[in-house]
């Protein structure tokens, strides 16, 4: 049986964190087993789900900004989904980071990850060489969806 996990993509604001979760999420949607019955829940862009992998729940949540549906969409994952696997996203400081770092305290087991890091020196909006994040990004994304897949199965 798999321990209870977050997987955290976590850094700076406007970096990709939650395109490459939702990219992800696209990828575990197509080898999902079974339907959770979860309605999903949408805000600016952003989802909370559940998805059934072999008996398993695994939970998204791609919002991970301060001031956010976060913790909100967090605490169904945890508390009333009691999903397995949690893929979510947040910031690598403050309250956000505080709040992944909560659920230690029931139980879940940690893993930080980052997604593409490419970006020019000084730039807000980031600016990144045309595509080149979109391709880190998703092979960051088909990584993680093979690792949750393969503890799914474990």
């Amino acid at each position: 049986m798999i321990d209870k996990t977050i997987i955290a993509n976590y850094g700076d604001p406007n970096l990709g964190k939650s395109e490459s979760i939702l990219m992800a999420y696209e990828k575990l949607k197509k080898v999902e087993t079974n339907k959770s019955g979860f309605d999903p829940h949408y805000n600016d862009g952003d989802i909370c789900d559940v998805l059934e992998i072999n008996g398993v729940k695994v939970g998204i949540c791609s919002q991970g900004d301060p001031r956010s549906c976060q913790k909100g969409w967090m605490d169904i994952l945890v508390n009333q989904e009691k999903c397995t696997i949690i893929l979510a996203a947040c910031r690598h400081y403050g309250a956000t980071e505080t709040l992944i770092k909560s659920y230690q305290q029931q139980g879940y087991r940690i893993f930080w990850t980052s997604n593409a890091r490419l970006y020019e020196h000084n730039t807000d909006p980031r600016v990144t060489p045309k595509g080149i994040r979109t391709r880190f990004n998703e092979q960051w994304a088909t990584e993680i969806t093979n690792l949750i897949e393969s503890w799914c199965y474990a």
